[in-house]
């Protein structure tokens, strides 16, 4: 992973009268609708946000649902988020996992490129530092850009790592227990 990728910290949590938002912002040299596809795509998804290997659906409209098996043997999770609001290409907005939370993605076209804007509302800030969303929004972002370019990269644990100790640094995530 290149130096900028590491050193890039670039997620905020503002706190609301209802919990918090994270927030991230990429300016990408992707156009629009290929972020999109990125973004929506159950095979694009695949490459890129998730730490684990998952079979992924995606019925791609209001009410549809996005579902992410996930192929472990071990510890099989599966997760399931439905779609709130659908305006290709350039607002996809579904629930998350945690009750209450939800994730909107908003892409502009920005010169030859875009910007990605992604806020994930959660209900209760605690939670979120706990389970270090910011980090693993980082970490997946960050895979993000490699993927659009044709080559995925692999979950990145040492960036997740550092990311998370860059975070509980400033109270955003959980820090490492130590040893």
């Amino acid at each position: 992973m290149t130096d900028d990728l590491t050193t890039r910290w670039d997620g905020v949590l503002e706190r609301t009268a209802d919990g918090g938002v994270i927030r991230f912002e990429r300016h990408l040299a992707y156009d629009v609708r290929e972020v999109w596809d990125a973004i929506t795509s159950p095979e694009r998804l695949a490459d890129w946000w998730l730490p684990f290997d998952a079979d992924i659906t995606v019925d791609l409209r209001e009410g549809g649902e996005m579902v992410f098996a996930g192929r472990s043997e071990d510890e099989p999770v599966t997760m399931t988020c439905t779609i709130l609001r659908l305006e290709p290409p350039a607002l996809f907005e579904h629930t998350h996992p945690a009750p209450g939370s939800r994730m909107r993605w908003e892409l502009e076209a920005a010169g030859t490129g875009c910007i990605l804007r992604l806020s994930h509302v959660v209900p209760d800030v605690q939670e979120a530092v706990d389970n270090c969303y910011l980090v693993g929004l980082q970490t997946s972002l960050d895979r993000l850009e490699p993927s659009l370019a044709g080559h995925p990269e692999p979950w990145d644990w040492d960036a997740f790592g550092a990311g998370r100790a860059h975070y509980a640094e400033r109270g955003l995530a959980a820090p490492m227990a130590a040893s």
